[in-house]
């Protein structure tokens, strides 16, 4: 289930780059103004998969998802500065899940007073919502193409300094680029397992996954993204043209609740590459 959302307001502002936790916040704040309780179960809680360590089967591992995920702003008129977008009239973004609970509070919390707050630090952007537009679901075939609406992130654990730290994985370094597909497919997995609460029996299947070559080079390789989350956390993430070659549940699991780690903090999401008319 996917939804666009246009708002406008009626005193022009200034957005950062760095807005990715300011519009997270919003989407739980509108989420709230329907069940409180569903808000806090979704932020504080999630929906849980437990899974036996591969090293020790004897200990059980938990991982948390809240299944939904959103796109960039984009911004009426883009004016873009060092710091950020100036004289901010409009804003539009799409947010996606499979999970209905989620999908029809989001949109009565949006109807409940149709207005939407980005609250950054010491002052607040008040948006008037304009319109919200669902989208049309695609047909997902075991092989398509995507768009980032954000950018796509996966990560390891390393030992630096005797001690573990979460590392980005980089898609552009050969070494770790198989990793960073890997792991791709393994979160699909784990999303699946979460969503239908059983095993998923297809793990044989072929599964590929490739950024455009063309874009890379029109881009001169500079597809990596930097971006600076709640207390300064530090997120390596990708965003090009890709296809995906794998089993159609898994591709529409990505679609649904975005590719990669960190979906809820807007990351991974997609919309169908279509291809365009001559």
């Amino acid at each position: 289930m996917h939804l666009r959302i246009k708002a406008f307001t009626k005193t022009p502002c200034k957005i950062s780059y760095n807005y990715q936790y300011v519009l997270h916040s919003a989407i739980y704040s509108l989420i709230q103004k329907s069940s409180k309780e569903y808000s806090e179960f979704l932020h504080h809680k999630g929906f849980e998969l437990n899974e036996r360590s591969a090293n020790d089967e004897s200990k059980n591992i938990k991982k948390i998802f809240k299944l939904f995920t959103f796109s960039k702003l984009k911004f009426f008129p883009n004016n873009r500065t060092k710091y950020g977008f100036e004289n901010v009239k409009e804003i539009e973004f799409n947010f996606a899940t499979p999970v209905k609970k989620s999908f029809e509070h989001l949109v009565l919390g949006i109807f409940s007073n149709s207005e939407i707050i980005l609250n950054f630090q010491n002052r607040n952007a008040k948006f008037n919502i304009q319109s919200v537009e669902t989208i049309k679901e695609p047909s997902i075939s075991g092989e398509e193409k995507f768009i980032c609406l954000s950018p796509i992130c996966t990560s390891t654990v390393r030992i630096k300094n005797g001690k573990r730290e979460q590392h980005f994985l980089n898609y552009m370094d050969p070494k770790e680029r198989s990793k960073f597909i890997q792991n791709i497919k393994s979160n699909l997995i784990k999303k699946y397992k979460t969503i239908y609460e059983k095993d998923y029996r297809n793990g044989n299947l072929d599964f590929q996954f490739s950024f455009d070559p063309e874009y890379i080079v029109k881009k001169e390789g500079k597809i990596s993204k930097l971006i600076s989350f709640k207390n300064n956390i530090k997120i390596k993430a990708y965003e090009a043209p890709f296809t995906i070659k794998a089993d159609p549940e898994l591709i529409k699991i990505g679609y649904d609740c975005g590719f990669g780690e960190k979906n809820s903090a807007g990351f991974g999401m997609v919309k169908v590459n279509l291809p365009q008319r001559r």
